[in-house]
């Protein structure tokens, strides 16, 4: 193997271990994603290493004995370099002791949000965590039978625990506004699916329904680690040859799933199906097909009914999470935009999505004010924005900057953008 000198400085290679990263090496490593990343500022020590691997190098950057924010501070500048094959992680056998200290700092968080915001649901919570922890296995790659069986543990587990569709609602997006760095893209989409599922205005979907919808909403957008984060970060308006990179990811998550069910992971076609032409619009105008309609009355050139149920789930999740090119938005406006180009959806899983966010804003609307100081804001560095789903380290964390007037957009503009970017 040819390689340039590592491009680290030399105290770094004088006090780490620095050695090629051989596919062999690669075999035995799992990667962290940026969102998990900095729940570790929040802990005192670990008890496994952290690794970097950079051009081809491999780099135990952070020992347990070394452990120190310090070194996770470096870390997380050389995150916000905007190029470069920069990735953290793992031990593959070390993943149970990560975990263990992810989900003790999710825990901590959880019941933080419970002592300090009135009429949180704890069962949502609890169901919330347990599915962005499958989230998180999904987008590190790598899909198996192992994370497969785990996204439909914690699919099933929102069935058994009967939520309430309205305070899940209102549980949801308080946690987003109180603390962004629970926010898990599609675990959010994965609840709101269930939630659509059970709510239809016909026939409410069987409990098998909605477990399968939900495990498709944990999948949906596997493909977007395949995309340039600096094109997924983008702050200002993608240009059209960005939008046709963005527009691939569709196609790269079914290519994934395919290619992970040939080496035996058992992902439903449904799944698969769902990755694929979750963009699309009722109306014909998504992509990757412009598919339009319903499947069950247009076999030709329908959208699942899967497919459209996490369409909606997919936009309003985006809606009400900050984005390097968007604010975030209370239930009631990102409702209010949804509305403004509602022929996108379908009118038969709309309309009674609709009305129960409605009710849930109506019944806790008059509810105590929530404490906005539980959001993470690591060290005063800057306010920093939710990592995205399975980003890459280039540009997945900046710190925001601008007026309030720039930060104000046009809801139309800003929809538009949504429709490139949903979940970005």
């Amino acid at each position: 193997m040819n390689l340039k000198a590592p491009p680290i400085r030399e105290e770094t290679r004088n006090r780490c271990v620095v050695v090629p990263l051989t596919n062999e090496l690669s075999q035995k490593l799992v990667n962290i994603s940026l969102e998990q990343f900095h729940f570790l500022f929040e802990v005192q020590k670990i008890d496994f290493s952290l690794f970097v691997s950079i051009e081809g190098w491999l780099v135990e950057f952070i020992k347990p004995k070394e452990f120190s924010k310090e070194l996770l501070d470096e870390i997380w500048s050389a995150c916000l370099k905007p190029k470069g094959s920069f990735r953290v992680c793992i031990w593959r056998a070390d993943r149970p002791k990560f975990e263990a200290v992810i989900n003790q700092v999710r825990s901590k968080k959880l019941n933080r949000l419970l002592a300090y915001v009135p009429h949180m649901d704890r069962k949502t919570l609890d169901v919330y965590g347990q599915l962005s922890s499958s989230s998180q296995m999904v987008v590190k790659g790598g899909i198996d039978e192992e994370v497969v069986s785990r996204v439909r543990a914690s699919a099933s587990q929102i069935v058994s625990s009967v939520l309430d569709s309205q305070a899940a609602l209102y549980t949801l997006s308080k946690m987003i506004a109180c603390d962004p760095t629970l926010y898990d893209h599609s675990a959010t989409v994965a609840l709101l699916c269930a939630i659509i599922s059970q709510e239809m205005v016909d026939r409410p979907m069987s409990e098998k329904e909605v477990m399968h919808v939900a495990e498709c909403g944990l999948f949906h957008d596997t493909g977007k680690t395949c995309v340039p984060s600096e094109i997924l970060n983008k702050p200002g308006k993608l240009t059209p040859e960005e939008f046709d990179v963005i527009k691939q990811h569709t196609t790269f998550g079914r290519n994934e799933l395919v290619d992970s069910v040939k080496q035996g992971a058992p992902i439903s076609d449904l799944a698969i199906r769902v990755a694929y032409e979750h963009h699309e619009k009722f109306t014909g105008r998504g992509y990757p097909e412009g598919r339009k309609g319903r499947l069950e009355t247009e076999p030709e050139s329908g959208i699942h009914i899967y497919s459209r149920i996490c369409m909606i789930a997919d936009v309003y999740s985006a809606l009400l999470m900050k984005r390097v090119y968007k604010e975030a938005f209370e239930p009631g406006q990102a409702l209010k935009i949804m509305i403004e180009s509602n022929d996108d959806y379908d009118p038969l899983l709309f309309k009674p999505f609709v009305g129960l966010v409605v009710d849930s804003v109506k019944k806790y609307q008059n509810k105590p004010a929530t404490p906005q100081v539980l959001a993470y804001d690591k060290e005063a560095k800057g306010k920093i924005i939710q990592v995205g789903a399975g980003r890459s380290a280039a540009e997945s964390l900046r710190t925001t900057q601008g007026s309030d007037a720039e930060k104000s957009k046009d809801n139309a503009s800003l929809e538009n953008d949504l429709n490139r970017r949903k979940g970005a």
